[in-house]
């Protein structure tokens, strides 16, 4: 038996669309109901409405062919000619995708713009964390010199990374074997764990579960309700978390 290729051993992504149709004529509903159910069937999805070639409605349906059925004798009868739909295997993101897109194209026949439950608005950190910089830039100007923060080497003992990233501190968890660990990141960089600090997370770590272990790798952050993501994706993806 031939050895599998490289790409034949790579896990195959299951996606997001199997089939979709666009900018067609809504005549094709009203002409052709037959067709369009033997289609579309029971699937979920999204739709979009156009009059002519303007974006008018973006919305989704687990229910996909009963929900522009409704759109032709419903509010939006006569505002759309033209639609395009996309069929999803998954129905599970569908409102997020739906509030992304109602909220990127804000379409005239959407009463309301779509929400990000889940979503932490980053202007307020963004704004913080100008203010922070231009009071250091003042203060150098002026001749309170401060001295900068090193980011490849340890400052005073503390892991920089953490002062880079959790400038304003965090709540943080680590899991074993069902056992949860819960810690906070001090604004001063250290990492305070069962009443004790300690100068990095894999200290704190190895204070929890009594072992040596990557602390960027065991602890996590909550972003998002329920959705905790280890501490190495966060420094890989380079962006600063600040708590409002």
């Amino acid at each position: 038996m031939a050895k599998k290729t490289k790409r034949q051993r790579r896990r195959k992504r299951e996606p997001l669309v199997h089939q979709h149709l666009e900018n067609v004529s809504r005549d094709l509903l009203e002409r052709h109901p037959d067709i369009v159910k033997q289609f579309i069937g029971r699937n979920a999805g999204i739709y979009a409405l156009y009059k002519k070639d303007k974006l008018y409605y973006v919305g989704l349906a687990t229910g996909l062919r009963g929900r522009l059925k409704a759109h032709i004798k419903n509010r939006h009868g006569s505002s759309w000619d033209r639609f395009s739909i996309y069929l999803t295997i998954k129905d599970q993101h569908l409102r997020e995708i739906e509030a992304l897109l109602l909220r990127i194209a804000n379409p005239e026949g959407a009463k309301q713009r779509g929400k990000l439950a889940q979503s932490k608005d980053m202007r307020r950190g963004i704004a913080k964390a100008i203010r922070v910089k231009q009071n250091s830039e003042a203060s150098s100007l002026f001749g309170r010199e401060t001295t900068p923060v090193k980011t490849s080497k340890s400052v005073s003992g503390v892991d920089s990374d953490l002062l880079r990233f959790f400038p304003q501190g965090a709540k943080i968890r680590g899991t074993l074997k069902g056992k949860v660990f819960r810690a906070r990141v001090q604004r001063n960089g250290k990492v305070r764990f069962g009443g004790k600090l300690y100068n990095s997370l894999s200290v704190a770590a190895h204070a929890a579960i009594k072992r040596p272990t990557n602390g960027w790798w065991f602890w996590q952050i909550e972003r998002g309700r329920k959705n905790w993501v280890r501490l190495n994706k966060i420094r890989r993806a380079g962006t600063p978390i600040y708590i409002e």
